[in-house]
């Protein structure tokens, strides 16, 4: 698949994680494959928690993100999730200047729960997974969000958000 043809999600500036005009973040895309949202990034050193390994922090977040997105794109109820529990697995360190992949899906839409599942690779090599549960943003939040997204490059996807975008 060519960059041209990836489904991306919505990213917004300031985002520590997706912010393209945050020079302290990540500056990662996360983008839709079959059934999984998936980010691949090269953590910057400054990123680190010591020399050459990613903070546990960031390392969570990558996951926390992507999970977050799985619920929303492939939920069937609600427009858009947060966290309510994060359970993460470190099993390598994660190295900050080499690719990273992480990976997450929607494990099961419960309605006024959604779990997911996320895992982080490098070099094909498992350096963490998560457990969340995700818990949906009522309209009112949902529709504060919507104003701080980009939709560049989203397509398919970009219709979940369109009831609450009628104000813009």
């Amino acid at each position: 698949m060519t960059d041209a043809d990836r489904e991306y999600l919505p990213h917004s500036s300031g985002c520590f994680l997706c912010g393209e005009e945050n020079r302290s973040g990540v500056q990662a895309r996360f983008f839709v494959e079959g059934n999984e949202v998936i980010g691949r990034v090269i953590l910057p050193s400054h990123l680190n928690g010591y020399k050459n390994v990613a903070h546990g922090g960031v390392v969570s977040a990558l996951l926390d993100e992507t999970m977050g997105w799985a619920a929303t794109v492939f939920g069937r109820m609600h427009p858009m999730y947060v966290t309510g529990e994060l359970t993460v697995k470190f099993l390598s360190p994660v190295p900050v200047g080499d690719e990273i992949e992480v990976r997450s899906r929607l494990v099961e839409d419960a309605g006024r729960l959604a779990y997911c599942e996320g895992e982080i690779r490098c070099g094909g090599k498992a350096c963490a997974r998560a457990k969340g549960k995700f818990v949906p943003m009522s309209p009112e939040g949902t529709a504060e969000v919507i104003p701080y997204l980009r939709f560049e490059g989203c397509r398919r996807f970009r219709s979940i958000f369109d009831a609450y975008r009628e104000g813009e």
